[in-house]
């Protein structure tokens, strides 16, 4: 039970605002806007929590419990292992991602006054909302699998999780307020940042900041969180096919 605590609470918490903001928006009568990329960037740091209490539960187990010697002797190779453990992962951040925008889309038609024409209108706003889930989830699964791959330690794995994300952070702050980088080059640095903006141009939403500096295109976020997550997966399966079982 101990391990569900975290994913019943980052679930419950990211269905919050997007209930709340379909109330409001019901109450009104549809004049409160419903922004999608300004709720899921503000609901980024809780699947990073996500992601730091879960993949430890999946990669680091095995090592602390001696279970890879066991698990190798059958037809399960290094590669196979990784990508199989990278594909749960995957697949549980993005339910998490995709359960809040789904709920925002879904009841967006549900309130409106006329329903089938309101989906008629924003029918193609589902891909936006599948795009930034799978591009989130697969970002977040790659960063978080790199770093619990090299522990036996679920704690140390989870410290390390979440303390890269937010010296990344910190990082990507101090390069834009110290050393004078431009501030869209910095975020770049930034997964979670970079990911907040990605959601913003996605769902063809703005905010203050967007207007005074423009971001790069989308076509940068998108090939930024891909990359990451790419990457991630070349090293858990480099490390993998190196472990000693």
């Amino acid at each position: 039970m101990k391990s569900k605590v975290i994913p019943i609470i980052v679930i419950a918490v990211t269905m919050l605002p997007a209930l709340g903001t379909l109330v409001a928006a019901s109450a009104s009568g549809g004049q409160v806007p419903i922004r999608y990329g300004q709720i899921i960037g503000a609901q980024l740091l809780l699947f990073v929590l996500f992601v730091s209490a879960q993949v430890p539960e999946v990669l680091s187990r095995d090592q602390q419990h001696h279970l890879l010697p066991l698990l190798f002797t059958r037809d399960v190779t290094g590669v196979s292992y990784a990508l199989s453990r990278f594909s749960a992962m995957f697949t549980a951040v993005f339910i998490v991602a995709l359960a809040p925008l789904l709920l925002l889309y879904l009841g967006e038609v549900g309130i409106a006054k006329d329903p089938a024409s309101t989906f008629a209108v924003m029918g193609n706003r589902i891909w936006p909302v599948l795009a930034q889930s799978t591009m989130s989830a697969f970002a977040m699964t790659g960063i978080g699998v790199a770093l619990a791959v090299w522990s036996p330690r679920r704690a140390y794995a989870t410290a390390g999780i979440f303390a890269t994300f937010l010296l990344l952070a910190a990082i990507s702050t101090g390069l834009d307020d110290l050393a004078g980088v431009s501030l869209r080059t910095a975020e770049l640095l930034d997964p979670l940042r970079a990911m907040r903006t990605m959601a913003m141009i996605l769902f063809g939403e703005t905010n203050r900041g967007m207007e005074l500096n423009p971001p790069a295109s989308i076509g940068v976020y998108i090939a930024l969180t891909l990359g990451v997550g790419a990457v991630g997966l070349a090293v858990m399966t480099w490390r993998m096919q190196r472990i000693r079982t």
